[in-house]
């Protein structure tokens, strides 16, 4: 059989075929595992059983909803009822959600680590989180093989997990169909047709012969694991339904749990979204609020949240951080680790312990920092007793010097070069992250930046390299102004007024809504940037790009209704937990185009 690729298409049509049930050759029973054919066309399948969508579409919160569900009527979603962008039908799962989908099917205490094995998903999209741009090559093919089959084993034959997924019955019949109806649905993320039930219980019933423990429903139990483990509608997620009204179609209940799920904790729906879904509720914006409120505080939806940030800021950048110990020997290895959970505490703080949004991630004067972190603000904390832990705790700051996580030591240490910034990557950051500003790529052959002259400064150096063309036309308006702010934060992340004995020039200009804004240091430019409704906007555009799994197309009208929509609500209801909420109960996240 080929690789899962070979049946799936990235690109969008109604008509693709693919495997109704995938299950890998086995050595021992090819012939056996082959009789479950790949049939079936894309706009058919078991995907009927996939949710009451309703004859309408259903609008959620514009005003104007039409269809069979209760959604319309007035409210504070992002969006409007507009035109719908056309996006991909076939999600494939990430190795992080594959390996928390994994942990939660089977209701593990911790995540197996199985994924790590895997090869690597590649950085094509702006977040992990774009799918429709995941395929599955010979490579991959094989990792998900010989991770089913590890799963399989290890779940048949431990009893605790075994009980879990197939409770006992008095009736092995009965067991059997409970186990194949019951964990079918979890790991298909929605109900399984007859057909389904009955080709997996055809394969169930040869597990004796072809594994042979001597335990024939344990057998039967691994072998069917195996083939739930490496179907497409386990590794992907497929959105099936027909329901075309006012031009677009209804996602049924059980494709939007599966897209707010996935798109809040990284996970397949947990067993009260799959309740709503079974029930029809999740056409209900009420009911589809309050799950989307409940799963964004869950443990999950916190992580997730986090992993947005850590992503929006490269926090991952914060690992490769190496400073030269004589001249800086704070930045030992378990302080270098800790910037990384500096920024995380200090997200994590701002967005669930005091319900607050963007604006205070841009302007807070405080930080997260440890006893040793502490220090390099100039802080003191409490140093443990040897052996104990060194908790981060909020620590204020000089609000003269630093507001928000832009200028935490961890971002300014990761992009500089020894103690002198990296001002252009940190202006190109500021840009593309927080104001959406589209920088175009360098123009091939860019000489690298000159050694600094010690009668120069760094601001001066990357000024006389980018004056001319074609560099000016974008440095100049751009990139340069923005890291100009920060030059009175160095590559250690500590503040200065001069350098190489000359005084850090901090002042620069700005277009920022349209204006024409000016800003000495960087404490000006982040309450600039946090009060501008282009600020806003961006980071409603990059969370809808992160819960949504893919780029947003601003030259649709609906698309970009969402996105100023959302902006205005991260000023009007400064809590990044609502915003995302509305992000899932928008026309956009519950319909689709045709």
């Amino acid at each position: 059989m080929k690789p899962l690729e070979s049946g799936f298409s990235r690109e969008r049509s109604k008509q693709w075929r693919y495997c109704s049930c995938l299950v890998p050759v086995l050595s021992f029973a090819a012939a056996s595992l082959l009789a479950l054919a790949c049939t079936g066309s894309f706009g058919a399948p078991g995907g009927a059983a996939g949710g009451t969508g309703g004859p309408g579409a259903v609008v959620i919160g514009s005003g104007s909803g039409t269809g069979s569900g209760t959604g319309g009527g007035s409210g504070t979603s992002a969006t409007g009822s507009t035109g719908l962008v056309a996006t991909s039908r076939v999600m494939r799962l990430s190795n992080v959600q594959w390996e928390n989908t994994i942990q939660d099917l089977f209701r593990l205490s911790a995540p197996l680590g199985l994924s790590a094995a895997f090869v690597s998903d590649p950085a094509i999209g702006a977040f992990d989180t774009y799918g429709a741009t995941l395929v599955v090559d010979s490579n991959r093919f094989t990792d998900y093989q010989n991770a089913a089959e590890a799963v399989a084993k290890q779940a048949a034959h431990d009893p605790q997990i075994l009980a879990g997924v197939a409770p006992m019955a008095a009736d092995p019949a009965a067991r059997k169909t409970s186990f194949l109806t019951t964990f079918g649905q979890r790991a298909f993320r929605r109900p399984l047709t007859d057909a389904d039930v009955a080709r997996y219980g055809a394969l169930f019933d040869q597990g004796a012969a072809l594994i042979g423990s001597g335990d024939a429903f344990v057998d039967g139990v691994e072998l069917t694991l195996r083939a739930f483990l490496q179907s497409p509608y386990f590794l992907y997620r497929l959105e099936t339904s027909a329901n075309v009204a006012s031009g677009r179609i209804a996602l049924s209940d059980y494709e939007i749990a599966a897209r707010m799920s996935y798109g809040l904790t990284s996970s397949m729906p947990d067993d009260a979204l799959f309740s709503a879904a079974g029930a029809g509720q999740l056409l209900d914006r009420a009911v589809l609020t309050a799950q989307a409120q409940r799963l964004i505080a869950s443990a999950r939806g916190q992580t997730t949240a986090l992993s947005f940030h850590a992503q929006l800021l490269n926090v991952s950048a914060y690992d490769q951080i190496m400073k030269d110990p004589t001249a800086a020997p704070a930045f030992t290895a378990d302080v270098v680790a800790g910037l990384k959970q500096e920024t995380l505490a200090f997200v994590n703080d701002v967005v669930f312990g005091q319900d607050r949004g963007i604006a205070e991630l841009l302007s807070a004067p405080y930080t997260f920092a440890n006893s040793k972190i502490a220090k390099m603000y100039g802080a003191s904390v409490a140093t443990p007793a040897a052996g104990a832990a060194d908790p981060f705790v909020r620590v204020s700051l000089n609000a003269a010097q630093r507001a928000g996580f832009l200028t935490q030591i961890g971002f300014l240490a990761a992009n500089a070069v020894e103690q002198t910034p990296s001002l252009i990557p940190r202006g190109v950051i500021i840009a593309k992250n927080f104001l959406c500003v589209p920088i175009p790529q360098p123009p091939a052959n860019v000489p690298a930046l000159p050694p600094l002259d010690p009668n120069s400064t760094n601001r001066q150096r990357v000024e006389t390299l980018t004056m001319n063309a074609p560099c000016n036309s974008c440095h100049t308006t751009l990139i340069n102004p923005l890291g100009d702010a920060l030059e009175t934060l160095d590559g250690y992340g500590q503040y200065r007024t001069t350098e190489n004995g000359k005084p850090v020039n901090a002042a620069a200009q700005y277009s920022i809504d349209g204006q024409q804004v000016s800003f000495n240091g960087p404490v000006e430019l982040m309450k600039a940037i946090a009060n501008s409704e282009q600020a806003r906007e961006c980071y409603a555009q990059h969370l809808a790009e992160f819960v949504y799994g893919r780029d947003l197309d601003l030259t649709n009208t609906g698309e970009k209704a969402l996105v100023t929509g959302a902006g205005a609500l991260t000023k009007t209801m400064p809590s990044i937990k609502g915003v995302i909420a509305s992000l899932v109960t928008s026309d956009i996240f519950v319909n689709r185009a045709p």
